[in-house]
């Protein structure tokens, strides 16, 4: 690696790691292409809208795509295939959120088309086909690996600003998992183990102010509870993050190592001792999901 370099989960991070970002992208995979479309289901300004289009289509994960309206032509943007690639993560954020977070107005059910009824997700290892948790991963650190510091100084911090009042697109509760990058690492750190304010300061390099924050908000959201010795531990409904994180490090490992670009981090599967490649199956049926085959679907 060289010196400064984040590696290929960092890079991740970086650029899914935030709130406009994700719902972007879930808004093109639900199927909106225009500008419009977006500005007015998000209600999102101008200015954030236009920057985060622009970034999006600079990392490759989408592309600009002319339409005609009106006899003119006129530009949209599409997923690319490493956009589109982020379907498993922008599925098992929602089912958590619809699973976890209490809300006036519920979530759409997610259905699975091959058997037409909705379903719950079921996270299982692709190379021995088992059901697979927290508790059945270890993590792997490269012994080179950079502090997460250097998002900070490759990834300057974005403002989310409001919520969409769309009950498709409010969704609070996974966005302080996986809408901001600190939030996101403050998660994976407690998933892999680490419980004191020490430890994740010493792994994360992240400044007593963000990580008292974060923790707080953790708290307060019910994914992290706070034990009498002073430690941080997971929850049911934190430990229920996993699928989340292990998408984004799937997501990183195929679409962030290019040009040499180590693997910093990688979850093993303990059971048949492979890295973990997330398969996502149909808990009524039992089959597994394909990008096309799935999606949210307003109940009638």
């Amino acid at each position: 690696m060289r010196p400064q370099e984040l590696g290929a989960v960092g890079r991740g991070l970086g650029l899914l790691a935030d709130t406009w970002t994700l719902l972007i992208l879930q808004r093109a995979f639900l199927g909106v292409t225009r500008y419009a479309g977006w500005r007015e289901t998000l209600n999102i300004s101008d200015a954030t809208l236009s920057a985060r289009l622009r970034g999006l289509v600079e990392a490759g994960l989408l592309e600009p795509r002319t339409y005609v309206d009106g006899g003119r032509e006129r530009r949209g943007y599409g997923l690319t295939e490493r956009g589109g690639d982020i379907w498993k993560l922008l599925i098992c954020t929602w089912d958590w959120e619809k699973s976890w977070v209490p809300r006036e107005v519920p979530l759409p059910e997610i259905v699975h088309r091959d058997c037409g009824r909705p379903t719950r997700v079921r996270v299982c290892c692709a190379a021995c086909g088992s059901a697979v948790g927290p508790r059945d991963t270890e993590v792997e650190r490269a012994a080179c690996a950079p502090g997460l510091e250097l998002l900070a100084r490759r990834h300057p911090r974005r403002t989310r600003g409001t919520l969409p009042e769309d009950p498709l697109s409010f969704l609070p509760g996974a966005m302080e998992i996986i809408g901001d990058r600190w939030g996101a690492t403050v998660v994976g750190a407690a998933l892999i183990g680490i419980r004191a304010f020490t430890g994740f300061a010493h792994e994360l390099a992240i400044s007593p102010e963000v990580l008292s924050d974060r923790l707080r908000r953790f708290v307060a959201l019910g994914v992290l509870s706070r034990s009498g010795d002073g430690e941080y531990r997971l929850t049911d409904k934190g430990r229920a993050c996993f699928p989340i994180h292990a998408c984004l490090v799937e997501w990183s490992h195929r679409w962030c190592a290019e040009e040499g670009v180590p693997i910093d981090l990688t979850i093993r599967h303990r059971a048949c001792g492979e890295p973990l490649r997330v398969r996502l199956d149909c808990e009524q049926c039992g089959q597994p999901f394909a990008r096309d085959s799935v999606s949210p679907v307003r109940p009638r």
